[in-house]
């Protein structure tokens, strides 16, 4: 097996967590998670009644919302 093999094994192994545990882990409260969730402005599955996160999606969602916030300009000042 190889190295690439072995890390989609890893990862498509990886455990889920709830959205309580997923919220501390980014710093906001759980039922904004979990409104966020329902909006599709994250990554995340429903089964049931409960939200599941990977913490490893989460992250690169995460990673990836920073790297945007330097290469878009949100606001410019345009008063003279």
């Amino acid at each position: 097996m190889s190295e690439i093999d072995g890390n989609r094994s890893q990862a498509s192994h990886e455990e889920t967590v709830d959205s309580h545990i997923a919220a501390a882990f980014l710093g906001i409260h759980y039922k904004t998670l979990e409104r966020m969730a329902r909006k599709g402005k994250v990554p995340a599955d429903k089964l049931g009644q409960s939200w599941q996160f990977l913490l490893s999606l989460l992250s690169e969602w995460r990673k990836e919302r920073m790297i945007s916030n330097l290469t878009t300009p949100k606001h410019q000042n345009n008063h003279k």
